[in-house]
């Protein structure tokens, strides 16, 4: 694991791009049923430049932004953390409907 990972995985919860996924999928739920039961709340959306999310665990908010497309978060200085794989599904739900409810 490189050092800026490490680094990402002690200051949160998501320190995986699989576990951001599995967190975009809750939000989604949350969403259809008012539930509010997830570690991430996404604050604001501007297509292909930055998403702007809070993340419970760590009680701040994160930056992720798209360096030539690619996702980058800009709080944990990877392009691996869960911040990312939650992005990536963020980015794609607005690619497939358009819009973004939050």
């Amino acid at each position: 694991m490189s050092e800026t990972s490490k680094t990402s995985e002690k200051n949160t919860d998501l320190s995986t791009l699989d576990l951001g996924t599995m967190e975009f999928m809750k939000w989604l739920i949350s969403k259809e049923t008012d539930s509010g039961n997830t570690l991430i709340a996404v604050k604001d959306y501007f297509d292909n430049k930055y998403v702007i999310l809070f993340d419970k665990s760590i009680l701040k908010n994160v930056i992720v932004a798209y360096r030539e497309g690619m996702p980058y978060c800009m709080t944990c200085n990877t392009d691996d953390c869960g911040h990312v794989g939650f992005a990536i599904c963020l980015k794609q739900s607005y690619d497939r409907n358009g819009q973004l409810d939050y």
